[in-house]
């Protein structure tokens, strides 16, 4: 019993004298144990580390890596190719040091710092320094600094690209006038203008629908803005003069709008206006089965809008006037006579471009001949002009860029008039299962006051008719 005692207390003595070399195995290494330092090196660069008392080194890839201690105080590491290694050193009294290297190519750090200025210039745009990589993030960045994160990272791969997918751009609001003006206005106003002020020049740009050419104009008279300008006139265009011209021609009979649309489009997206229809023909595919399809006709146009950063409007503008061809008829279908034309074009916002010279007085004399040529939106009104039969008028296609804004007070002024017109053309909110005859309400709700168009602004174009309950259809019970 006393030898198993022995024996125990024997054993429990030999724990416990292991256990306590243990202990004072790790409290000797405590010392020399260090966390691992990250280690930035460029190929070709040559670092020196302060290590006092410095005894031994060992570097994990000698082909990455080298390094020599000198002296028992310092370390000299020397990068020799881009890669990741580790670097040991330990002192005389057992400290340990321990470096995580990152070596990376030659002149990754300059180009580093240049990404990173350049980046940082581009608006919304936050840049974060991951090794070599630089972390690129961001929310509502325009096309264009979309299109310039895409060319940076194609050509550089430490580029990462994390930036939202769908870009903000500003608004473009473009209002579209298509006018039959007299060919007198657009000799002499409407491709004619110039500012007033130092430097201003008297020249213009005029259509010749002879030669269906545009013929400069220089040294030709002009007629004064009404508010000074201290920029020289040469944009290829006409400015707000035209379009009180025009407004007054229209109120004297002399001008007629036949379309004034106005889109709405992002920078860099395309809207598009068709006034028109479309006319059917027929093919026959391979196995001789007849297929009907539609061609649409009439007024077409196609405008892509992008905003620089300067403020000016670079456009890409289509038009196509089409209308159908009498003189040529297919087993098929009617036949179209085309007129198109595609050009880009700068202008300042608030200023205006024109087009015309697209229809020739040959289509203006089939109305007569052709049933429903006159009847076509747009086209049917300029058609049925005599005086455009008799060539004294010509179709003229307008478009002013404006730059707008969610908080724009046009597009405001636009929702309050829309939403005045649909609150006040119902007499009451309808109510399910509920009969509404005018002027009266339902349960529960108050009969509205009378529409006024008036209470839409003093500035507004409305026309048209009121129809109040008073006015019922024959018949109706009060």
């Amino acid at each position: 019993m006393s030898a198993r005692c022995r024996f125990a207390f024997a054993g429990r003595g030999i724990m416990a004298v292991w256990v306590s070399g243990l202990m004072a195995s790790s409290a000797f290494a405590v010392p020399g144990a260090a966390a691992e330092t990250p280690l930035a090196l460029q190929a070709g660069e040559v670092r020196v580390l302060g290590i006092p008392g410095v005894a031994r080194v060992a570097v994990g890839d000698g082909k990455i890596l080298k390094a020599v201690s000198t002296d028992d105080r310092e370390v000299i590491v020397f990068a020799r190719k881009p890669g990741f290694s580790t670097l040991h050193a330990w002192t005389a009294d057992g400290q340990a040091y321990r470096y995580a290297v990152e070596v990376a190519p030659e002149g990754a750090r300059q180009l580093q710092d240049e990404l990173r200025g350049l980046l940082e210039r581009i608006p919304g745009v936050r840049v974060t320094t991951l090794g070599d990589k630089l972390l690129v993030e961001g929310d509502d960045l325009s096309d264009a600094d979309r299109q310039r994160l895409t060319e940076l990272g194609r050509r550089y791969p430490q580029l990462l690209d994390f930036t939202g997918t769908v870009g903000w751009d500003q608004m473009v609001l473009l209002d579209v006038q298509v006018v039959e003006v007299p060919r007198s206005l657009l000799r002499e106003v409407g491709l004619r203008w110039a500012a007033q002020g130092a430097g201003g020049v008297n020249a213009g740009l005029g259509w010749d629908a002879g030669s269906r050419r545009y013929a400069d104009r220089p040294g030709e008279t002009v007629l004064p803005l009404a508010f000074p300008s201290p920029q020289a006139a040469g944009y290829f265009g006409i400015n707000a003069l035209l379009s009180a011209q025009i407004n007054l021609l229209a109120q004297d009979g002399r001008a007629v709008v036949l379309a004034q649309p106005q889109l709405l489009a992002r920078s860099g997206a395309t809207a598009e206006f068709l006034a028109g229809g479309e006319v059917p023909y027929s093919t026959v595919d391979g196995n001789g089965n007849t297929q009907t399809a539609f061609k649409p006709y009439g007024v077409s146009l196609r405008i892509t809008p992008s905003i620089e950063r300067s403020g000016a409007v670079r456009s890409r503008l289509e038009v196509e006037v089409s209308a159908i061809d009498p003189s040529l008829s297919v087993p098929g279908g009617p036949s179209l006579k085309t007129r198109r034309t595609a050009t880009e074009f700068n202008v300042r916002a608030g200023q205006t471009l024109v087009l015309a010279g697209f229809l020739s007085r040959d289509t203006a004399r089939n109305v007569d001949r052709l049933p429903g040529l006159g009847d076509l939106p747009v086209l049917g009104a300029l058609f049925r002009s005599t005086r455009f039969q008799r060539n004294e008028t010509e179709l003229a296609i307008l478009v002013t860029p404006q730059l707008v804004t969610a908080e724009h007070p046009d597009l405001r002024l636009r929702v309050r008039r829309a939403g005045a017109i649909l609150d006040r053309s119902f007499p009451a909110d309808p109510v399910l299962m509920t009969p509404v005859r005018p002027g009266l309400a339902p349960v529960g709700r108050a009969v509205r006051p009378g529409w006024n168009p008036r209470m839409i602004g003093p500035d507004s174009q409305w026309q048209g008719s009121i129809a109040t309950p008073d006015h019922r259809p024959e018949g109706a019970r009060p």
